[in-house]
């Protein structure tokens, strides 16, 4: 799965078309079938699965045996064939264009003649029907000018059309903004088991300027990237509690918690970025407008980063304080809950993530489909207006 920005490439849908036929006022196009090896395993589906079915590799991986992975991708192979020659055949639809269910092949007129039934003809010359012929003519490269599709009119009084793809294009932008700040949360969370783990180790090898640095470096990412009450910061938080940790530790991570801006994170994503991009675009927004916001993994990661540079430094631990720490946190397992608290959290993340993502997919499709209605509603009326 693509991360975070992850999931936007989902949407987008690309027809492989056999060259052109062209003859005079006639052009058609015919969708060829694309190799299912060199055009689908590894590009819209894991390439473990193709090795499987096509070679009897990375079978345990995916855990299937090579006849159930061969079923497997090719029923999605057609599936995924048989969406694009839908999409094909409504594209040739809204675009005047005649389709052939049986031979996959649109046809549409050319060189100005205009379409009646299967046969192209050259139009009228009557003066009204020649201007709306030549309008007509440009209409797929222009026919947004005709729609409500304009910024300049109120959202109440735009089409019913336009109106629910505005409402669908807010969905998008909430749901999008929801899946990158999960994203970011679970990034956050690795990064703090990184460091979780190396003072686990420092405590089992009892190094005592090892255990210093990574316990102060550990509260320092935590306090600054974390929210209190959001996911499994409360089991780091809890764990770095100046009340239940040794005095020397404790008076530390008061410092620390001192130098946190109340109410806010440091390094949180914004989210709130991301929806003003998409109104802020109004009736043109475009996925790749939401990917310019920003990679939330690249921001957690660096937010890390930056959190154990500017890490401040505690007192040297006595004996008798490590002693209690490798009690506390060692012996007693607190550590090794607390990395299983977070595995838990990520994991419920994850599964809504993916959720999301079928979500935001099925509401791209809606917004395709809001947006060819107003296309065929603009259509209908100029044609009206024509007669």
């Amino acid at each position: 799965m693509k991360k975070v920005s992850l999931f936007f490439l989902y949407f987008i849908l690309g027809l492989l078309l056999v060259p052109s036929i062209s003859y005079a006022g006639k052009e058609a196009n015919t969708y060829q079938i694309p190799d299912v090896r060199d055009d689908y395993c590894g590009i819209e589906i894991n390439y473990q699965y193709c090795k499987c079915a096509f070679h009897d590799e990375f079978c345990d991986a995916i855990g299937m045996d090579q006849g159930s992975a061969n079923s497997y991708v090719l029923g999605e192979f057609r599936e995924w064939n048989r969406k694009r020659i839908q999409a094909m055949g409504v594209s040739c639809l809204l675009s005047d264009g005649d389709w052939n269910k049986s031979s996959w092949t649109c046809t549409t007129c050319t060189g100005g003649d205009v379409r009646e039934g299967t046969s192209c003809k050259k139009p009228k010359d009557d003066a009204k029907e020649k201007e709306c012929k030549e309008a007509l003519k440009d209409f797929e490269k222009n026919w947004e000018k005709y729609s409500d599709f304009d910024p300049a009119i109120p959202v109440s009084d735009a089409s019913y059309e336009v109106q629910q793809y505005n409402r669908v294009l807010d969905e998008i932008a909430t749901m999008i903004a929801e899946a990158q700040a999960l994203e970011y949360d679970m990034e956050i969370d690795r990064q703090i088991r990184l460091d979780l783990r190396a003072y686990k180790q420092a405590l089992v090898q009892n190094i005592r300027n090892n255990i210093t640095k990574s316990i102060f470096r550990l509260a320092w990412v935590t306090y600054n990237t974390v929210q209190g009450a959001k996911g499994t910061a409360g089991s780091f938080r809890k764990m770095l509690n100046p009340e239940s940790v040794v005095e020397g530790v404790g008076a530390t991570m008061k410092v620390i918690q001192a130098h946190i801006p109340p109410g806010a994170k440091k390094y949180q994503f914004d989210t709130s970025k991301t929806k003003g991009k998409v109104k802020s675009a109004a009736w043109n927004a475009t996925l790749e407008t939401l990917e310019s916001v920003g990679d939330p993994v690249a921001i957690a990661t660096q937010a890390a980063k930056d959190a154990r540079t500017a890490a401040v430094g505690g007192p040297d631990l006595t004996p008798q304080e490590v002693a209690i720490l490798r009690t506390q946190h060692l012996q007693n397992k607190k550590i090794d809950k607390t990395l299983a608290e977070s595995y838990a959290e990520n994991a419920a993340r994850r599964a809504k993530l993916l959720v999301l993502e079928k979500q935001i997919a099925g509401k791209y499709n809606e917004l395709q489909e809001w947006k060819a209605k107003e296309y065929s509603r603009v259509k209908n009326s100029v044609e009206e207006s024509c007669k």
